[in-house]
């Protein structure tokens, strides 16, 4: 069973597309000041492709609305030995 028989695909399925979009981390970034966040991710991780977590990162990071606050650091950490789990 892949991924698109599970859930539907959405490249040919306008509802499933938004379904999937709604509980997208990175499309549902907005811009407001979010709390310290620490996302991690490793190059080893066979689910989650590591750019994706760095992506969220970026995006939060562009978002943040008081981006100099100790409180609100948001932190990328890569762990070259992990994968996913």
């Amino acid at each position: 069973v892949t991924e698109w028989d599970e859930w539907g695909n959405p490249l040919e399925d306008p509802d499933v597309y938004r379904y999937m979009k709604s509980y997208s981390p990175y499309e549902n970034v907005e811009t407001k000041n979010y709390p310290a966040i620490l996302a991690m991710t490793s190059p080893n991780d066979t689910r989650v492709y590591y750019v994706e977590p760095a992506k969220w990162v970026a995006a939060l990071r562009y978002a943040q609305t008081d981006p100099g606050s100790e409180s609100a650091k948001v932190l990328l950490k890569t762990e070259m030995n992990a994968g996913h789990g």
